[in-house]
């Protein structure tokens, strides 16, 4: 295949496989994305076994076929932690060596391959871009696998400074991480960078009449407000505080139902029976084809984290679902530019874990389900304007075209 214009050949390198549901709504849209703006795209990424079944491997492979972009999947490891990481950086440096030669620019997804990406860039002299996910060490910290004072902590972070050093542009999913880097890191001034939050497909995720009447008689919800929750459970996931929230508002929102969308049941189970709220939440796993369909269900949605260091580089993919689905957004003013947006009429904050602030919140997302026309309206907006598909495509492309021109 030869190149479809003069933007470039790129090798695109990604943790996340695009068997995963994050792969395929927040990898594979951007790849389509960028290849009908006639770059030529290799993507190599790393499979999870259990989301890696035939039939899954063979729609993505269509999809990429269409696209006119090559895909490489190779095997994700993971047992022993380090050493399956260790194995997967070696086995990728293998494949981006061979790949890099008949290659433009190398764009690294998240920390593991930018260590691939960096001793590739050494070898072939090729250019690379570290689209940074999110503070790995600190991440492991805040999550309680890695202690914080711990070797392998202080050697992941000092090896991450340097890649945040020595990448030639550099990606970041908030404003705010992107100030609070190391000051070396900051210092490249010259050096191209992008913000570039989780973003949505406004076509796919919408708000649907149709959708919402089939959910609704399928889950048995009638004309109830529902509030929802769509991700995983655990680690710095506040399940707790956001049922606190949901029986807070159950107090001024009548009939107000939760419906709790995770692969992490087994999680939601327990908390829910041990608030007695069996009969007012509903629990489902869902593939992610499924998602847009079960948002449109909803009134509003909602995303609690902890207040960990790390939050400030996370940009949750389900705020611009959200938004996208009409459903106006309750969330913490700590987590990445959450704050920026405080003045969004669908944008509600809450900035403490307490009966009062729930309360509050509660009563401002009342007034937005009494008119849900308008409501639903806003949402779209602010969906488009900040986390829209295009958008994210467009800053990517001119990312690439300005490390190429260097």
């Amino acid at each position: 295949m030869r190149p479809r214009g003069d933007r470039g050949r790129i090798l695109y390198l990604s943790h996340n496989g695009l068997t995963e549901p994050l792969g395929r709504r927040q990898v594979l849209p951007y790849v389509v994305g960028l290849a009908a703006r006639n770059f030529e795209l290799t993507v190599v990424s790393f499979e999870k076994a259990e989301t890696a079944v035939p039939d899954v491997l063979a729609r993505v492979n269509d999809m990429a076929t269409a696209a006119r972009v090559r895909w490489k999947p190779l095997r994700y490891h993971n047992r022993p932690r380090l050493v399956g990481t260790v194995v997967d950086i070696v086995q990728g440096l293998a494949v981006c060596l061979r790949l890099a030669r008949h290659n433009d620019l190398i764009h690294a997804r998240s920390t593991v391959p930018a260590f691939i990406a960096r001793l590739t860039s050494r070898i072939t002299g090729k250019p690379w871009i570290f689209d940074l996910r999110g503070l790995l060490a600190q991440e492991y910290v805040d999550a309680g696998h890695w202690p914080q004072d711990g070797w392998v902590t202080k050697w992941t972070a000092s090896a991450e400074a340097k890649l945040l050093r020595t990448a030639h542009g550099l990606v970041t999913l908030t404003h705010r991480v992107a100030a609070e880097l190391p000051p070396p890191a900051r210092a490249a001034q010259d050096r191209p960078t992008a913000v570039v939050p989780c973003s949505v497909d406004l076509g796919v995720f919408q708000p649907s009449e149709a959708w919402r009447r089939e959910v609704r008689m399928e889950l048995g919800l009638g004309d109830e407000r529902v509030l929802v929750y769509s991700g995983s459970l655990g680690s710095w996931y506040q399940l707790g505080e956001m049922l606190d929230f949901f029986e807070a508002a159950s107090e001024s929102i009548d009939g107000l139902r939760f419906l709790l969308l995770t692969p992490h049941i087994a999680l939601a189970k327990p908390a829910i029976q041990a608030r007695r709220l069996e009969s007012r939440v509903v629990v489902r796993q869902l593939g992610p084809d499924a998602v847009p369909r079960f948002l449109a269900a909803a009134d509003a949605g909602i995303c609690f984290l902890g207040r960990y260091p790390s939050k400030i580089a996370s940009s949750p993919t389900k705020y611009a679902e959200y938004l996208a689905a009409g459903l106006p957004v309750v969330t913490n003013g700590w987590i990445g530019d959450a704050a920026r947006l405080a003045g969004e009429a669908p944008w509600i904050l809450v900035d403490e874990f307490l009966r009062p602030a729930y309360q509050q919140a509660a009563a401002r997302l009342s007034v937005l389900l009494a008119t849900p026309g308008p409501t639903r309206a806003a949402c779209r907006a602010l969906a488009a304007r900040e986390f829209g598909l295009e958008t994210a495509i467009a800053r990517y492309e001119s990312l690439y075209r300005h490390v190429l021109s260097r």
